[in-house]
């Protein structure tokens, strides 16, 4: 073709543009048009390759009845030729099946696919192993669009405007974005990020710009990303580093870089320079997925300008998710069953967790911090997020048609955050309604930082699902092309500016157990071993006169240890009167237990076989005089004495870590090492927190080796987890049980695991206790009760370290 031209998209002109394809080249976006030349009855859309921000270049030309052509202009100003390069043929007994036909060099037509579908319907190709086409069901004109794309356009490398290494018939604008945007293979791969995972930031930084400007011909991408690091106050970053600690993780499903330090220790200055640094790095790791690199060495880069040019697309590229997202409403949620019960499909679990998971998994450059709130049964949501920092945009901007670089001044700076922030919300209300098909109305929030409440709230939004659906989506689809400065979307969205309501969720799901007197749902009741929710509190009223006599006897103890000793016995058998008239008034089998948080009252019930049992709570008052009984014959060392005051300690905390601290270190210096076996064991079958679990292998570890146990002794040493307060003494202990046994190097992880195993003990937590923390906090959000839920939701996080159930959580807040 002697040229092609390109043509401009107006404002509202319907188009499409496909997700990537195997086949295509790297930075290029393909899709088709419809109707851009006028009516014309013959046409079902034309394939095109967009180009810049507002522009399209004509590959193909799709007729209703089955053809398609390769066309530069539209049938208005060129004839369709004789022939066409595509066509599908349908079986003539069953129209539901037919071939795609394509024209070879010698302009005989072969057949290269299998189709199923109608042109009325849906169609889809059909392969024996999964394609593009296969994958997908698409609209007649989108498919045979797609199958030219991928038939024609990208197997032809002698005409296809996939092939960059002969585009001299192109027009100018063209040209220029193409030569911009090609990769060149380097001489040696490029690790852009080299170091950014071991040394700290701002030394990170500083290598990255010594490298480059050391370099003796340094690529396009490492130009780029040295003109981002650039723009970073190096001396004020290491302030800021010195007042606080700085950790850079990577985001795997989202593949963005997160920045981890304490704002309690900085001022939102310091706090948004972070948040631009942080938005620098994922503006630069976009442009390495582009290219196909990621996080490992670039083999190959486009030009300076090519990287700006994908910059700023990665930045207007926000709202392409939103018809994916829209799509994903009725796939399979992977957080619906998490332990041994289901969520309630369209409930408060479901919608909450496919939510998070859909948000978690956004690619936003900028730091997405957002809160959510959701009444499944009124078919609402509510979500509010950060806005953006005006220094995380783009100081500077290619111009592929001028050829020419612009500069950004703050004020053009602020229109793009202000632009972002809006796509931001039009993607999230996307998400609302992707969580759940129950609901028809959100609000979306964007909160700036306020010195006196903390934040305060921008701008509000509100969308209803229908006109969502039919007047946002088809804007989100064409935001991707348009101008920044023209802040598009958010002249869009002032028509649906509005106040939210100050909250949506009936007070009652917030309750704490004390204040909430509502019956718990069968399955909960024997899950819990309660009946109502108000039986699984744990904490003792603040002016309980108990807990007022403790504190009272302990004054006492500073003067007068035995007088004080003896008015702790008073107060034990006081309040065990108190618990045995309880029990004999209960009206089934009920066992009186002392928890010291939320979270072991929730794993409690794995303890015991009989789900009728329902738990009574001992007072804390009962808990600490017990304790200090067993301290003041610890400090007289009178262990003996201790022990069956430990003992009673131990069997009324049963699920307590404390409980088995205390009684582990008394058997310790009777050094009854068979009996701290079996205390620490019964321990590791109920401990899920870190620390604990440490200190439980580490004194397991030393009981083994004195029960001449060696094997055993090292694996229980090996599974101390490090950096916990046992850690460093763990080490040393178990250097020393090495030399002992002649062996210089210690069991793998998995190595200890399986030693454990044939003893008879799991890694923990273990499975009871995991499944006994999810179920739990399905049934428990399912129901309504989210004070209860929020507990074995942050123990699962602190586990699983799943960034969903961390939103999951402070959504319960």
């Amino acid at each position: 073709m002697a040229e092609r031209p390109t043509y401009k998209l107006r404002f509202l002109d319907p188009k499409k543009r496909f997700p990537a394809m195997p086949e295509q080249p790297a930075g290029r976006s393909y899709g088709v048009v419809w109707k851009l030349f006028g009516e014309d009855q013959h046409e079902s859309c034309y394939v095109v390759e967009f180009v810049g921000k507002s522009h399209v270049s004509l590959l193909g030309y799709v007729s209703v009845s089955g053809e398609v052509y390769k066309v530069d202009r539209p049938v208005s100003e060129a004839p369709l030729p004789n022939d066409p390069d595509m066509e599908l043929v349908l079986d003539e007994s069953d129209s539901s099946i037919g071939e795609i036909m394509v024209r070879e060099a010698n302009g005989a037509m072969r057949a290269c696919a299998q189709t199923v579908g109608s042109p009325e319907g849906p169609m889809r190709e059909q392969s024996d192993h999964e394609t593009w086409n296969s994958a997908r069901s698409l609209p007649y004109g989108e498919f045979m669009a797609s199958m030219f794309l991928r038939y024609v356009i990208f197997a032809d490398s002698e005409n296809a405007i996939a092939s960059t290494a002969d585009a001299g018939g192109l027009d100018e604008d063209m040209q220029n974005v193409i030569d911009k945007i090609k990769l060149v293979k380097l001489p040696e791969p490029v690790e852009v990020f080299l170091g950014f995972n071991t040394a700290p930031l701002p030394d990170a930084i500083e290598t990255l710009l010594y490298r480059v400007d050391h370099a003796e011909n340094p690529s396009g991408i490492e130009r780029y990303a040295a003109a981002l690091m650039s723009e970073i106050d190096l001396p004020r970053l290491r302030t800021i580093a010195a007042k606080s600690e700085m950790s850079l993780a990577r985001i795997d499903r989202s593949k963005l870089f997160y920045l981890n330090f304490d704002r309690s220790l900085l001022d939102q200055d310091e706090i948004d320079m972070l948040l631009a640094i942080e938005c620098r790095l994922n503006r630069l790791s976009g442009i390495l997925e582009r290219i196909g690199a990621g996080l490992v060495p670039a083999a190959s880069s486009p030009s300076l300008e090519g990287c700006a040019l994908f910059d700023a697309w990665h930045i207007a590229k926000t709202t392409n998710d939103v018809p994916r997202l829209l799509d994903t409403a009725s796939s399979d949620n992977p957080w619906a069953k998490p332990g041994t019960v289901s969520c309630q499909p369209g409930g408060e679990w479901d919608v909450r967790t496919r939510f998070a998971r859909i948000v978690e998994a956004l690619n936003v450059v900028t730091r997405l911090d957002y809160t959510y709130r959701v009444n499944v049964v009124e078919g609402i949501m509510l979500v509010r997020f950060g806005q953006s920092v005006v220094d995380a945009m783009p100081q500077r901007e290619y111009d592929a048609q001028d050829d020419a670089w612009r500069e950004l001044d703050e004020d053009t700076r602020a229109i793009w955050a202000a632009e972002h922030d809006a796509r931001v919300a039009l993607t999230l209300a996307a998400a609302c309604f992707a969580a759940g098909t129950c609901i028809t109305r959100c609000y979306v929030q964007i909160a700036a930082p306020d010195s006196e409440q903390g934040e305060r709230v921008a701008a509000t939004y509100f969308f209803g699902r229908a006109a969502y659906l039919a007047d946002c989506v088809p804007v989100a689809k064409d935001l991707e092309s348009m101008d920044m400065d023209d802040m598009p979307c958010k002249r869009v969205l002032e028509a649906y500016e509005s106040t939210a309501p100050e909250t949506i969720e009936p007070a009652e799901v917030h309750a704490r157990p004390r204040d909430d007197h509502r019956t718990l749902p069968p399955a909960l009741r024997d899950l819990l071993l309660a009946d109502k929710a108000d039986e699984l509190e744990v904490m003792e009223e603040d002016d309980d006169p108990y807990v007022a006599r403790v504190v009272e006897l302990r004054e006492q103890a500073k003067v007068d240890r035995t007088g004080a000793f003896e008015g702790f016995s008073r107060l034990v058998e006081e309040l065990e009167a108190k618990c045995a008239v309880a029990e004999l008034l209960a009206t089934g089998p009920v066992q009186t237990q002392f928890c010291d948080n939320q979270l072991v009252r929730m794993v409690l019930p794995v303890l015991e076989e009989d789900r009728s049992v329902r738990i009574l709570r001992a007072p804390d008052a009962l808990y600490f005089a017990q304790h200090e009984i067993c301290s003041f014959y610890a400090e007289q060392e009178d262990f003996e004495r201790a022990l069956p005051e430990v003992r009673h300690l131990y069997d009324l905390a049963r699920s307590s870590m404390q409980s088995h601290f205390a009684l582990i270190n008394v058997l310790a210096r009777l050094e009854r090492f068979d009996e701290i076996i079996e205390v620490a064991r019964h321990g590791l079958r109920i401990a899920s927190d870190r620390s604990a679990i440490g200190y439980l292998f580490y004194r397991l570890a030393f009981a083994y080796w004195n029960c001449d146990q060696l094997d055993l002794a090292l694996a229980c040493y090996r599974l101390v987890p490090r950096g916990e307060e046992s850690g460093s003494s763990a080490l040393e202990e178990m250097q020393g049980l090495m030399n002992e046994m002649g062996v210089s190097e210690p069991p793998t992880f998995e190595e200890a695991v399986e030693t454990i195993r044939k003893a008879g003990l799991e890694l923990p937590p273990v499975p009871a206790v995991t499944n006994q923390l999810a179920d739990a906090a399905v049934q428990l959000v399912d129901n309504g009760f989210f004070f209860l839920a929020r507990g074995c939701i942050f123990q699962m996080w602190r586990t699983m370290g799943n960034d969903e159930l961390g939103s999951l959580n402070r959504s319960l807040g």
